[in-house]
């Protein structure tokens, strides 16, 4: 078992010592980081915009980020990503994790190439892992973090905010958080039989709801909870590939 973290706004760098690791794929060169915790267990990241948030997210090269985790011999991804809540009885500053999604995205590579994807056409059941949600969200009640459960999560292109009838449109749907970046992430993962989890935090309410909706609280909210992201992260790595060994 090999675990791999993707970081987004604001989880950009992994903070400990870290040695990059250039991978060339099909879709485009990724840069990899890695590190190792003082237990020795090995810490794969990913940042999910390129180098100095190079690209918003409709153009992130999900194929080439998913495919050279692969090729690495990745076979497990924390996807970790700042929501916004449409629906009021979430809080910011709320975990949660993602069970299931709705995609709004319109220009976007959907699926690997044929003869890189496990099957023809890939199944959307189980997209997120149940074992790893469920580890996850055991170490989020032990720290005793702020948790607003399993969530549906809507997607939108980006890099744009959701418009007041968007979000009135999605909460009517089904959906609970909205984020622009972990579709096409997840369905990749599953095109190539890898376990994904989204650990989400939540960071604003959604347009129309309370106030505007801008980067500075966004940024704020993430900036307060960096640490206990990483800790809840690292505390699964020593778990999961501990037991596995």
């Amino acid at each position: 078992m090999k675990i791999a973290i993707i970081g987004g706004t604001n989880i950009e760098t992994l903070p400990m010592r870290y040695r990059e690791q250039a991978v060339s794929t099909p879709y485009g060169d990724v840069v990899v980081f890695k590190g190792k915790l003082k237990e020795g267990n090995e810490v794969i990241f990913l940042s999910r915009h390129g180098v100095l948030y190079a690209n918003d997210p409709g153009y992130i090269n999900y194929r080439a980020n998913i495919f050279a985790l692969h090729q690495i011999g990745v076979t497990h991804v924390i996807g970790v990503t700042s929501v916004g809540a449409c629906d009021y009885a979430l809080q910011l500053g709320e975990y949660c994790l993602i069970n299931d999604f709705l995609d709004f995205t319109k220009m976007r590579y959907a699926s690997f190439e044929r003869e890189h994807r496990k099957d023809l056409h890939t199944g959307m059941d189980n997209v997120f892992s149940s074992a790893l949600n469920d580890t996850l969200e055991e170490l989020i009640l032990q720290h005793g973090f702020p948790y607003s459960g399993r969530v549906v999560y809507a997607c939108m292109e980006g890099p744009r905010f959701e418009t007041a009838a968007e979000t009135r449109a999605m909460r009517m749907l089904g959906g609970q958080v909205v984020g622009q970046t972990i579709i096409p992430e997840a369905p990749l993962c599953r095109d190539l039989g890898m376990e994904y989890a989204a650990l989400g935090l939540i960071t604003n309410y959604c347009t129309g709801m309370t106030g505007v909706v801008n980067d500075v609280l966004i940024e704020h909210v993430m900036d307060q909870n960096r640490a206990d992201i990483f800790e809840l992260c690292f505390d699964l790595i020593r778990r999961m590939t501990t037991y596995a060994d």
